[in-house]
């Protein structure tokens, strides 16, 4: 029996942001709508312990075992990152999107995972694997009547933040 796993990561486009700051305001300047509260969602019952965090560069990893193919491969400068993740029962992580693939490991109870937009409730439990894809917004919620335990791989380019909070996206989507 042959199988072949294959994770090919890219690049990311960077933004620059400049901001100036000034003792004076235009006219133009104060008919411009003043900044606001972020919209994002806070997590719950949600507790995320940092185990370790290294940088691997970039690779390219080819492993043929007994039949067993396995291709790894990251184009750009990668950090990899392993966190312990618990969360309580009724707890969610808020929405949130990550830069790069974060592979989840369910040890104990049950994940119930909402992608943006649709929504569609997975349940990962005990025993799965569940990856999430960079850039993409989803919530992660224990439904059950326990605490649930997980370990997360996290592949992020270089010094990137693990987690990026986001907005609710609203629809039949939880909140």
């Amino acid at each position: 029996m042959h199988r072949h796993f294959l994770i090919t990561l890219t690049g990311l486009t960077a933004a620059t942001f400049v901001v100036a700051c000034g003792d004076s305001t235009t006219g133009r300047q104060t008919s411009r709508p003043g900044i606001t509260d972020p919209s994002f969602t806070l997590a719950s019952g949600f507790a995320s312990t940092l185990l370790a965090r290294g940088n691997a560069g970039s690779f390219h990893i080819q492993s043929k075992a007994d039949g067993f193919d396995v291709e790894i491969k990251a184009k750009d400068n990668t950090d990899i990152a392993v966190s312990n993740i618990v969360v309580a029962a009724g707890g969610n992580s808020g929405w949130h999107s990550h830069p790069g693939p974060v592979l989840v490991i369910v040890k104990t109870g049950s994940i119930t995972f909402y992608h943006a937009p649709d929504c569609v409730p997975v349940v990962h439990n005990a025993g799965s694997v569940f990856i999430e894809l960079g850039g993409v917004v989803g919530l992660a919620q224990n439904e059950g009547a326990t605490a649930a335990t997980s370990t997360a791989t996290f592949f992020a380019p270089r010094g990137a933040p693990l987690r990026i909070d986001q907005p609710a996206p609203g629809g039949n989507c939880p909140s």
